[in-house]
């Protein structure tokens, strides 16, 4: 199968991952990070429709519902970061392909590699933008979510981290081509402080569910 032809986000599971499985370069690891964000925020989701839905916690229904909406939300655009990911990759391997016979195509050559690498850093960036969003959602349902559900929460926190941090090498990989040293050096700063964010907030979460999850 041709998988640059398909959208991956609305592949079967087992499809999607015979496309990861293969020779081709894409999907690869910042597609399937994203489809790891994507089902941090489903979690996020579900547990807070549990808790929602549960008569024990009806006064935290409205807020319940609120995360549940802005987790589906964000659940949306990590799927359509799944193909943007692979779109992204597609551009910079189509402007290393573009002939250099010449001075002028050379220029024309370089300058399209650099858009390209912009773009590919930008697409993970995003993705890591939106774990920090699932990120804090996982907090606040480990602390008022539905108890049975504080394992998913946990979960979630996970997923966030672990989707954030793999496109952390795809965004310092691209970054460290980039001729603008002033615009990669301020990728590296706003994905230092992503990822700080991000591990805060998972260390409180996961530290919360394990205590939680423990024996008696």
């Amino acid at each position: 199968m041709e998988w640059a032809s398909v959208t991956l986000s609305a592949c079967t599971i087992d499809a999607y991952t015979s496309a990861l499985a293969s020779a081709e370069p894409t999907p690869g690891g910042g597609s399937a990070s994203a489809l790891v964000g994507a089902l941090a925020a489903a979690l996020a989701s579900m547990v807070a429709r549990l808790t929602a839905a549960s008569p024990k916690f009806a006064a935290l229904a409205e807020r319940m519902n609120a995360i549940a909406a802005e987790a589906g939300k964000l659940t949306n655009e990590l799927l359509a970061a799944i193909d943007a990911d692979v779109e992204a990759f597609n551009r910079v391997s189509a402007a290393y392909k573009l002939p250099k016979d010449s001075d002028e195509r050379k220029h024309e050559r370089s300058a399209a590699i650099q858009r390209a690498l912009v773009g590919a850093t930008d697409a993970p960036m995003h993705v890591v933008h939106l774990c920090l969003r699932v990120a804090r959602l996982a907090v606040e349902l480990v602390e008022a979510g539905n108890p049975n559900a504080i394992s998913d929460a946990g979960c979630c926190a996970l997923f966030a981290q672990a989707a954030a941090r793999g496109c952390a090498l795809n965004i310092r990989i691209n970054a460290k081509g980039l001729k603008d040293s002033a615009r990669a050096h301020a990728y590296q700063k706003n994905l230092d402080d992503r990822l700080a964010q991000i591990g805060i907030l998972v260390e409180v979460a996961v530290a919360r569910a394990e205590r939680a999850t423990e024996r008696t």
